[in-house]
């Protein structure tokens, strides 16, 4: 190195974003979540990794592309998004971030469902915060097909698994 950085702070990585957030874990045990407390420390874990903190800083820097047209000219209208987004996507998708608070048919999970997703929500936010959107709107979603069972029939079985799928699709 050709010098010394002493104006910086320590990466902040290799931290258990759960366990190592006291107002977090007393918030979720004071509203009954306390029984998530290992897998909330297991998802604090991970997303605190220096390998998600790096996810995190390329999706960032690897903004989401409209590509109106291809190659030939003809209307695309397809958003790319770079691997590392959809990295995120799918391990806030794996964790339920998206469908934790709904049962399979569309109705609320109950219990302490909302606290649990609302501290993983929380945690994958202090990674990356522009993967959340289209998680919410996934989570919100089922509230709102509620006034309509037919269509909640038809897509609860798409929004309710954890599995997430990269592809472009309306």
């Amino acid at each position: 190195a050709t010098h010394d950085v002493l104006n910086q702070s320590p990466p902040f990585e290799d931290i258990d974003f759960f366990a190592a957030d006291a107002p977090l874990v007393a918030a979720v045990a004071a509203n009954g979540g306390a029984p998530a407390s290992a897998e909330l420390s297991d998802f604090g874990k991970h997303w605190g990794s220096a390998v998600m903190a790096e996810r995190g800083r390329v999706a960032n820097e690897n903004t989401p592309k409209l590509r109106s047209f291809d190659a030939r000219g003809n209307r695309r209208d397809e958003v790319e998004f770079h691997p590392a987004y959809h990295e995120l996507m799918a391990h806030s998708a794996h964790a339920g971030v998206h469908n934790s608070t709904w049962t399979a048919d569309g109705k609320p999970a109950g219990g302490a469902a909302e606290v649990v997703r609302a501290a993983k929500f929380y945690i994958a936010s202090q990674v990356e915060t522009g993967h959340l959107c289209p998680i919410t709107m996934t989570r919100a979603s089922v509230a709102a097909l509620a006034s309509q069972p037919d269509i909640l029939a038809k897509t609860m079985p798409v929004i309710g698994t954890r599995a997430y799928d990269p592809s472009f699709a309306p």
